[in-house]
């Protein structure tokens, strides 16, 4: 597939969408599958780690969970385990409110501890997506999948968006028929491939409409 079928107000439509990115990594080294994030290990008596663990397994975005989390990482006692998981929440917490230049630094912190951690590329990736930033996005998240994560169809799913950003059509098809291989009838991805044969549907409708108009 190429943007060569699509009229311009198509490719238009195509460039910005598909950039409702999925935040994907537990901060936890093992993921409960049914769970898009777990509690952080609590090693220690340090009261904002345990509140920091509890908050950001409750699913809270607030301020509050970010200042716990935050101050957390200067507990003394802090693990290396605890580290990671810690700044893959404040990741994760930034990139579900949507704040991209803070989720791309925690990403960035696990990174210089574990240069190895998929999850923390595919979810830098998903952030650099929001923040218009496509190719760096595209090449972070293959580098997740090169890795091996817990749910790739997320990452093809947000190599996808990535991909319709940069305008490679035939690539996001690809990736979003990946991911729904990978996860038969998932909504996000069965709603993009849906998006794509409508486009393809408006195309040769128009062409029809303007045959007609010129043979009446």
């Amino acid at each position: 597939m190429s943007r060569a079928w699509l009229p311009s107000r198509i490719r238009a439509r195509f460039a910005i969408a598909a950039l409702a990115v999925l935040a994907v990594a537990s901060a936890a080294q093992a993921q409960d599958p049914n769970r898009e994030a777990q509690a952080i290990t609590v090693v220690g008596n340090d009261a904002d780690l345990r509140r920091c663990s509890s908050m950001f397994g409750a699913g809270a975005t607030t301020e509050e969970v970010i200042g716990a989390c935050t101050r957390a990482l200067r507990y003394p006692r802090l693990t290396h385990d605890n580290a990671v998981q810690i700044n893959m929440a404040i990741g994760v917490i930034h990139l579900r409110r949507r704040e991209a230049e803070g989720a791309i630094a925690a990403f960035d912190t696990v990174l210089a501890l574990e240069p190895r951690n998929a999850e923390a590329h595919l979810n830098k990736g998903a952030a650099l997506v929001i923040s218009h930033q496509p190719g760096p996005a595209v090449a972070e998240i293959t580098q997740a999948l090169s890795l091996g994560v817990h749910e790739p169809e997320k990452a093809y799913y947000n190599r996808g968006a990535a991909r319709e950003a940069l305008g490679d059509l035939r690539g996001a098809y690809e990736d979003y028929s990946t991911a729904l291989q990978i996860r038969p009838q998932w909504a996000p991805a069965d709603q993009e491939l849906a998006r794509f044969v409508r486009g393809r549907r408006e195309h040769l409708a128009t062409i029809l409409g303007e045959q007609q108009h010129a043979n009446p």
